[in-house]
């Protein structure tokens, strides 16, 4: 019984072709990572300040993370 679900049929790739994504651009990457680092201010602060404590919450008194 033919599958319904893939009509196609499984291949090997070929020697030119990848299994792995190709290399991402630096450039790309570089640009990537300035726009996260020009992020507001006050929200990476409200952020942390959430994280912080929520690090620190189930945690005995001499284990905090953050004191």
């Amino acid at each position: 019984m033919p599958d319904t679900i893939n009509d196609q049929p499984f291949r090997m790739p070929r020697q030119q072709e990848s299994l792995y994504p190709q290399k991402p651009d630096p450039s790309a990457l570089a640009r990537l990572f300035g726009e996260w680092m020009q992020g507001d201010e006050s929200e990476q602060r409200e952020t942390f300040e959430i994280l912080r404590c929520s690090l620190d919450e189930d945690r005995l008194a001499g284990y905090k993370l953050f004191s």
